[in-house]
């Protein structure tokens, strides 16, 4: 058992590890000018790929998660860009703006555009969420399948919904506190300053980080019902008994 644990850990570094490059290679092309949409959809799904299939093998589960992380990524891109650049929450925020060291400090025209990469960043942060949510559904569908493999495709369906119902209210509570804990400081510095109510609620501070937030949540919703259509894509793919399915 230790072995076999240590095994899953050292597989769980080295993915870690994989994706740590990923994102880092990802910011030198962006920096050096590689379109940062087109570096969303390379990296997201190289990600995907890493996370899941590394550590948890080629098999059926993994196949129907990982298409469903890409299809959650494509559904909710469009919307992630046009709310970013709608609202004009890109680029730094005012709290940035007004840090005399940071003004001193650093350039702040480095040529990249900002709108791209706050869509990088807001899909990037959906991304873990959407890679649990999607593989626990596929998982618990597919079990249940393999034990009880005369369950046609409502019953099924219906078996994913409840997985997914009782996954959701965790991993948005999970969303909900990281920005929470990670905000804490700022919450603070703001309420020293005696900011009003007004300018808070209309601060570009404020709502990236909510932003980025209830886009995680959106996109674990939607993640639930593309898994299971996935999940029961691939089952049909496998059972050579397709009409049973259809029963």
């Amino acid at each position: 058992m230790i072995t076999i644990g240590g095994e899953r850990g050292a597989v769980s570094i080295m993915a870690l590890a994989g994706n740590i490059i990923i994102l880092f290679f990802s910011v030198i092309l962006m920096s050096a000018g590689f379109p940062a949409l087109l570096l969303i959809l390379a990296a997201g799904a190289g990600v995907c790929y890493n996370s899941l299939f590394y550590q948890n093998g080629n098999n059926v589960k993994t196949r129907a998660a990982f298409l469903a992380t890409l299809f959650v990524m494509l559904i909710l891109f469009i919307p992630i860009f046009a709310i970013t650049w709608r609202t004009g929450s890109y680029g730094l925020n005012e709290l940035q703006i007004s840090e005399e060291d940071f003004m001193y400090y650093y350039n702040t025209d480095i040529s990249i555009n900002m709108l791209h990469v706050a869509v990088f960043v807001s899909v990037f942060s959906t991304l873990g969420a959407v890679i649990d949510t999607a593989l626990s559904v596929t998982s618990s569908v597919y079990e249940v399948w393999t034990h009880k493999n005369s369950l046609v495709e409502k019953e099924l369906t219906s078996t994913g919904y409840q997985v997914g119902k009782e996954i959701i209210g965790t991993t948005v509570n999970t969303l909900l506190f990281a920005y929470l804990g990670g905000s804490i400081l700022l919450f603070s510095y703001v309420q020293t300053q005696k900011y009003s109510l007004e300018i808070i609620l209309n601060s570009r501070f404020l709502f990236q980080d909510v932003a980025i937030m209830l886009f995680g949540a959106i996109a674990c919703l939607v993640a639930v019902p593309v898994s299971i259509k996935c999940i029961i894509w691939q089952i049909r793919h496998i059972n050579p008994d397709k009409k049973q399915l259809n029963a």
